[in-house]
């Protein structure tokens, strides 16, 4: 399904039952809907899910001009909208988590819970190692599929690559059935780049959950510890071994963790 906000077109889907406890769920750079992976249909076992392709990726429209993580807010909003739901549990991830934290900041009625995975508050020493940041940027000047096989292992930890080379070989079809655009990638690594929500986020009375992969080489753990700390009463769960998309490398663990906390 589609749906438009001053002109961008906005890809969205659910699953679930629709009397169930809505959950947004919200990708990061370069992700789409389809890169959600078996934790999706895990939660949509209690959930009424909706997720989306962020605008500049997938099935959803590339802006020609700039945009910052509150426009994606005000698209995660609209998606809402689209899908009927007035009022919903929140999970963003990466980047997703950065939207997650001006949809919350700035649409509070919005959101009934909080879930932050492997993000950060804004810029901060540690949190991003330049080793890390010249290795992003090789990815993406490779581009599709081998910017991608660049980039697995900043996504995933070294032992569930091993493990698991289909996951892998899933994001390179995926990669290969729709090209991600140059353009719309770069336009949303600099709106996580400009992405600095450290003033506001003590005054967010939303309940938070902080989660993080041990193992994260993209975003530090360090970043999810500060952001927790930054909101008010926010909880920090560390899912021991996992990489930087920890909802791919144990959808279980994380499908339960997520269950607890909003259901709780």
């Amino acid at each position: 399904m589609e749906t438009q906000r001053q002109g961008q077109r906005l890809y969205w889907e659910t699953m679930g039952e629709r009397q169930a406890p809505p959950l947004l769920m919200i990708r990061g750079l370069a992700r789409t809907a389809r890169h959600w992976g078996p934790v999706l249909e895990l939660l949509a076992r209690r959930f009424f899910v909706v997720v989306f392709d962020n605008r500049g990726v997938g099935r959803s429209g590339v802006p020609r001009l700039p945009f910052t993580t509150r426009d994606m807010a005000a698209d995660a909003v609209a998606v809402l909208d689209a899908a009927g739901v007035a009022r919903a549990q929140i999970f963003g991830m990466s980047l997703g988590g950065m939207i997650a934290q001006q949809l919350a900041l700035r649409y509070p009625r919005r959101v009934e819970r909080l879930v932050l995975g492997c993000t950060r508050a804004g810029p901060g020493p540690g949190t991003i190692s330049p080793s890390t940041v010249l290795g992003l940027l090789a990815a993406m000047r490779a581009g599709g599929v081998e910017g991608l096989r660049r980039s697995h292992r900043l996504v995933v930890s070294d032992a569930f690559a091993q493990r698991h080379p289909e996951v892998l070989q899933r994001w390179e079809q995926l990669a290969r059935d729709e090209p991600p655009s140059p353009r719309g990638v770069l336009l949303q690594l600099a709106a996580a780049a400009r992405h600095d929500a450290r003033r506001q986020l003590p005054r967010l009375a939303v309940p938070t959950l902080c989660v993080t992969g041990t193992v994260d080489r993209l975003i530090h753990p360090r970043a999810s510890e500060e952001l927790a700390a930054l909101i008010p009463q926010a909880r920090l769960a560390r899912l021991g071994g996992a990489g930087h998309d920890f909802s791919t490398e144990q959808p279980e663990a994380t499908a339960a963790l997520l269950e607890r906390f909003l259901l709780g």
